[in-house]
């Protein structure tokens, strides 16, 4: 018999402890446990590129070169004088020449050859840091297919930068000077 009560002792032992305890009722009322994670900050859009030029004939080419400093998604908005002016809008990584920009052989990320709408909007996908391109195109009139202007264009650009919440921050705006326009080479 003491064998037997030396191997049901830690069971006694044990119903000794916790019978007392099942008694008692806690005062205290049950909290849920809330967990918090902090939200990812939100994403910051500044402007980064502003110009504006006049004297934009038919039948040339301006590119303007945009200086991206850290990864983010860019929103070109490009505004003209007249309504009945074909814009053709291009941005792309390439600094092409006169010939592919002519020739249609630049490697452009985003093409937008169309009449309207006026203002035109173009947004990229998230780029790298580098130096990119606008060009604009002022296409000249066509009397068969009747696309084309003959206006004589000033152009209004404004370029923004979106981040993501963990980048650091937008840049100040870069003011370009007057870009360079690309006329056909002469004969």
């Amino acid at each position: 018999m003491h064998s037997r009560l030396l191997r049901l002792l830690p069971l006694l032992v044990a119903v000794a402890v916790l019978l007392p305890a099942a008694g008692c009722e806690d005062s205290t009322p049950t909290r849920p446990i809330a967990i918090v994670t902090p939200a990812p900050p939100a994403p910051v859009r500044g402007v980064i590129v502003q110009t504006g030029f006049d004297n934009f004939q038919t039948g040339t080419w301006v590119p303007i070169g945009v200086p991206v400093s850290q990864p983010g998604v860019l929103d070109i908005t490009v505004d003209w004088t007249f309504s009945e002016t074909w814009m053709y809008v291009y941005f792309g990584s390439t600094d092409c020449t006169y010939d592919q920009l002519a020739g249609k052989t630049c490697p452009f990320l985003i093409s937008s050859e169309t009449k309207d709408p006026k203002p035109r909007t173009l947004v990229t996908g998230t780029l790298q840091p580098g130096t990119y391109y606008l060009v604009l195109y002022n296409v000249p009139r066509n009397p068969r297919t009747g696309i084309g202007s003959d206006a004589t264009e000033s152009v209004w650009v404004q370029i923004g930068e979106t981040l993501s919440g963990s980048s650091r921050r937008v840049p100040v705006p870069i003011r370009l000077g007057r870009p360079v326009t690309l006329t056909p080479p002469q004969p």
